[in-house]
């Protein structure tokens, strides 16, 4: 049962990263910058997007031993000279991979809510699906609806997508958020920020994941009581 939950979320993860890197792209080549559609980053395919380390190594290190399992994809390329206005464009264009992860947790959870009314047993299976997708195989998986699968992995959307909505919008010069925060430091800040990059990425790897936690779970629970509710 582990490995099964693990490869659905896996393909999920995978698939959430593609959507990211895609919709940057696109909405930077919308802005006027063609660098990242040129190369083939406006797709879902994950090879086009695919990081050995974040995109395998790193997922595969955590996804057997915790539901909550981050990655990301390879650099986009973007020339910001190319935006019609530099400074605005560039930070809309990073802005809008953590709004395509926060849209995609929307839209399973629409999906999710079309299924618990309109299915026989819609509602049980979509609690047994979120006791699963955080580990506890302790529920019972009898009788459950055909489309369970579905089920499992849309919860999984929500998951995957909401902790990666908060992973990019950390204030790391690698991530979503420090390249948005650049923007609004001076000059010698901004060299100051970028110099200590590696420093802030090895330092969130041992208590960075605590922060997220403290945004992840009300956005989750939030998420949870809809589907309840609903």
């Amino acid at each position: 049962m582990d490995v099964v939950l693990a490869l659905f979320e896996f393909v999920v993860l995978v698939l959430a990263i593609s959507l990211h890197d895609a919709a940057q792209a696109w909405v930077a080549s919308r802005k006027g910058d063609p660098t990242a559609r040129m190369l083939g980053r406006i797709t879902l395919n994950p090879v086009k997007h695919f990081d050995i380390f974040g995109t395998l190594i790193w997922p595969a290190l955590f996804i057997f031993r915790s539901p909550l399992v981050l990655g990301w994809g390879k650099p986009l390329p973007i020339t910001p000279r190319n935006f019609r206005h530099p400074d605005r464009d560039e930070m809309i264009v990073y802005l809008c991979g953590p709004v395509a992860h926060l849209l995609a947790a929307a839209a399973c959870l629409i999906l999710l809510l079309i299924f618990k009314h309109f299915t026989p047993g819609g509602a049980d299976a979509l609690q047994v699906a979120s006791a699963l997708a955080l580990r506890d195989t302790a529920v019972s998986t009898v009788d459950l609806p055909r489309l369970f699968p579905i089920v499992l992995f849309l919860y999984f959307g929500i998951l995957v997508n909401l902790l990666l909505f908060v992973f990019n919008l950390l204030p790391l010069p690698s991530l979503d958020g420090g390249k948005i925060l650049r923007h609004f430091l001076p000059y010698n800040a901004q060299k100051t920020f970028d110099s200590i990059g590696l420093y802030l990425m090895f330092g969130f790897m041992f208590i960075g994941f605590r922060i997220i936690l403290i945004f992840f779970f009300p956005l989750l629970i939030f998420f949870d009581g809809l589907l309840r509710a609903l």
